[in-house]
């Protein structure tokens, strides 16, 4: 067996052989450019799984099950963004080991010297990328030679299956009849900050596209900070704080909640300063969280900056923890 990302092969020496890293790691350990997808999706993957491996924290297996029963590369990310924060942890000589799951409630990383958990939540939404997933997987059903350029009035973070399958069809239809040019559809979303979202579709004629996509999404940003793009992501961490089962890992003992914002709408364009501001507002005096951070980690980067918002009241005990946890791993807000 090659030698090449040794820690990484051990992981997946016992998993299907559909498992999403699989085909990358032969493609990465063959041919591949330094530079390719599969090179340093893998070569982050393999600098991870070391960082934990030599740290050794309790109850690793159950984190290593999790990563060999992904099915899906969105399974695969959910289960990175725990692996993330615990490498980093690892690389800043933190003590730490991974939360119990069964029996009574606790946070996913429990720090051993510090008195404080950290809960990992990773929050996949786009309502644009499925949208544009259901057009192109359509569009391979026709033969037509056709670009399909979406241009939305926001970001929003859901649309509806029912919706998206309503402008898949009425899009369809207009391809197979040759209606070029460009329409827009009105969308109602009553739970979003913008509660009409508009949708321009055009429809362009288009050469071969043998190996690209029929679809395009244009992202523009609208409207000043926080937008309503961002207030709706602020939202999904409002609800991630008031979650039951989160609340009752949170009282077991001081806790921050981290959250996994890389594929929730376009979180990422809010700098690391602002995150950590705006976090800060977004927890009440009685939340049991002692703070709530964001991180956006990216598939060629084992690592990930953090931005952190503390709650104004804090005992002197968690204040003094939350503070030397933030200077060891660099974190920006405290």
């Amino acid at each position: 067996m090659s030698t090449s990302f040794p820690f990484l092969r051990a992981w997946t020496e016992k998993t299907r052989q559909d498992h999403p890293l699989r085909d990358l790691i032969t493609e990465a350990a063959g041919n591949s450019a330094p530079g390719s997808f599969a090179s340093v999706t893998v070569t982050a993957f393999e600098d991870i799984i070391e960082a934990l491996e030599k740290a050794q924290p309790l109850r690793l297996d159950s984190v290593r099950g999790d990563f060999r029963r992904a099915r899906t590369f969105d399974d695969l990310l959910s289960v990175r963004a725990e692996l993330v924060a615990g490498a980093k942890l690892a690389r800043a000589g933190v003590p730490f080991d991974f939360g119990q799951r069964n029996g009574a409630p606790e946070p996913d990383l429990v720090l051993r010297e510090m008195d404080l958990g950290i809960e990992v939540k990773a929050r996949r939404l786009d309502g644009l990328r499925d949208l544009s997933n259901d057009l192109e997987d359509a569009l391979a059903e026709v033969d037509a030679k056709v670009l399909v350029h979406v241009v939305p009035d926001s970001h929003p973070l859901i649309i509806k299956a029912d919706v998206r399958a309503k402008v898949v069809e009425e899009t369809v239809q207009r391809v197979r009849s040759g209606n070029l040019g460009v329409e827009v559809t009105e969308v109602d979303q009553p739970w979003a900050a913008r509660q009409r979202l508009l949708l321009r579709i055009g429809i362009h004629q288009a050469g071969d596209l043998p190996y690209g996509s029929r679809v395009v999404v244009t992202n523009g940003f609208w409207g000043s900070e926080p937008g309503p793009h961002l207030m709706d992501t602020e939202d999904q961490v409002r609800a991630i704080l008031e979650n039951e089962q989160k609340v009752r890992q949170a009282e077991s003992m001081p806790t921050i909640l981290l959250i996994d914002a890389a594929r929730t709408g376009a979180a990422y364009i809010r700098s690391s300063a602002v995150w950590a501001q705006r976090l800060a507002t977004l927890l009440p005096d009685t939340t049991p969280f002692v703070g709530a951070a964001v991180m956006m980690p990216t598939l060629d980067n084992p690592d990930a900056a953090i931005s952190l918002g503390v709650r104004p009241a804090l005992s002197d005990k968690d204040r003094r923890a939350v503070h030397e946890l933030a200077g060891r791993l660099g974190l920006t807000g405290v």
